[in-house]
């Protein structure tokens, strides 16, 4: 196993994301639920990299012995989101 960090940028991977789902086509009408839906959807992919930085932080400052363990924990607390 790699003993690099990988860290992810927040801002750049979730505005990565959203340039990867499909843009609505929207009435005025609809373009305030369209906007909610795409803040929804910036903001999941944003707090996501974020999450996923913290517990990989936390996988490299333990102890080598539970790095496996962790990393599992760590695949398993994605898993859930």
């Amino acid at each position: 196993m790699s003993e690099q960090q990988i860290k992810i940028d927040p801002e750049k991977f979730a505005y990565h994301f959203m340039d990867s789902i499909e843009k609505p086509d929207v009435s005025t009408k609809e373009m305030e639920v369209a906007a909610k839906e795409s803040l929804a959807a910036y903001l999941t992919a944003y707090y996501l990299a974020q999450r996923f930085n913290t517990l990989e932080n936390s996988f490299f400052t333990e102890d080598k012995h539970h790095k496996v363990s962790t990393y599992q924990k760590i695949l398993s607390e994605l898993n859930q989101y």
